[in-house]
């Protein structure tokens, strides 16, 4: 009877936990649909040159312009950075870029350009590396890669 009992318990503990992460799954889900359908109506930055995407990119203080980059999965991009005012740095939080150390300093006047490759769609927050002054934290943009 005691056996019984524990049973009906542990089969009640272990639906309620399977229905719940369903339901779960299901918000989840929607979330991911929706943010992949969110940047959908952006059109694309910058052009392409010899089958690369080329956006140019100018950091000042404190704001990346263009502020928003939207590319394809599967496009080779070329970022031309461009420093307008005082030193900056360059992130794609979270993406490697080959040959390119974060915290290096891109200083006034200079261009520097950088390679990546889109393999994977998402949104990153792209980010000054470099203390340029009292906004720096609030310096972001987005890289955003659409299917």
């Amino acid at each position: 009877r005691k056996i019984f009992t524990i049973l009906l318990i542990l089969i009640f503990f272990v639906s309620a936990c399977t229905q719940k992460e369903d339901e779960d799954t299901i918000k989840a889900k929607k979330i991911i649909e929706y943010h992949k359908k969110k940047f959908d109506n952006l059109p694309l930055s910058g052009k392409i040159v010899n089958d690369v995407r080329e956006i140019e990119l100018k950091s000042i203080q404190y704001r990346w312009e263009p502020d928003t980059i939207v590319v394809k999965k599967g496009e080779k991009i070329r970022f031309i950075i461009e420093t307008i005012d005082v030193p900056h740095g360059f992130e794609l939080e979270g993406i490697v870029i080959p040959g390119w150390d974060p915290d290096k300093t891109i200083r006034k006047g200079d261009k520097t350009i950088l390679e990546v490759a889109a393999d994977e769609a998402g949104m990153w927050d792209m980010v000054c590396t470099i203390y340029c002054g009292p906004g720096h934290v609030g310096m972001k943009g987005k890289y955003i890669v659409r299917e």
